[in-house]
């Protein structure tokens, strides 16, 4: 029972970090209705990419550094602007005369999906929050007798929850996309441009806060 829920407390742990609706879904939504299922996914390992180098680093002692106030008002300035240009793009998109459901998108847009999604992570300042509040706290949970290959399981397990959320997200995208009309994914997209918008806003606010 215990070598149960030390498989499952984890992922439920690396799903519930996935789950919420934010950057990444919106675009991994976006791309999956305009591509299919790899440029989908392609945006979620780009971002579990960033989550793996933020593991590795607090496993490294990086926390100091991640926790000052100037790295943290410097990735809320990126995160800032990526997530605004993201969200202009999405709304000009939307409001063109040109078609967004295209086949071929699904052949071209791979390497771009990968990289969207790690530059949208690694500008996001709470994905850091999370890593260092959340996963920081259920490492210390564990108790200080285990050993480090024993906390790198627990870690990847962690990441297996995320992989496995947006594996499913992918995965429906991909299937609901031929029912999703062009005037339906336009609707979508400028939706979702919005709310990039207003993450932008947030972070830019963060932002300020942290020069003050």
């Amino acid at each position: 029972m215990e070598s149960l829920l030390f498989i499952v407390k984890p992922i439920v742990l690396g799903i519930s970090l996935a789950a919420p609706i934010g950057p990444i879904k919106l675009e991994m939504i976006k791309r999956g209705i305009m591509g299919g299922f790899w440029p989908a996914m392609l945006v979620g390992i780009g971002a579990i990419t960033v989550d793996m180098l933020l593991m590795f680093g607090i496993f490294l002692g990086l926390v100091t550094f991640l926790q000052s106030t100037l790295f943290s008002a410097i990735f809320s300035a990126v995160g800032c602007f990526l997530l605004a240009r993201l969200g202009i793009n999405s709304i000009l998109r939307s409001l063109s005369s040109e078609k967004m459901i295209k086949k071929e998108d699904e052949n071209t847009s791979s390497a771009g999906s990968y990289w969207t999604g790690f530059l949208i992570a690694l500008g996001d300042p709470f994905i850091f929050v999370f890593w260092l509040g959340v996963y920081g706290t259920a490492l210390t949970s564990l108790g200080p007798h285990h050993t480090v290959f024993y906390l790198l399981i627990y870690s990847l397990l962690i990441i297996g929850g995320v992989t496995l959320w947006n594996l499913n997200i992918a995965i429906t995208v991909h299937f609901i996309r031929d029912f999703i009309q062009d005037k339906m994914l336009k609707a979508v997209t400028f939706i979702a441009g919005i709310i990039l918008l207003g993450f932008s806003i947030k972070l830019f606010n963060q932002m300020i806060e942290l020069v003050i």
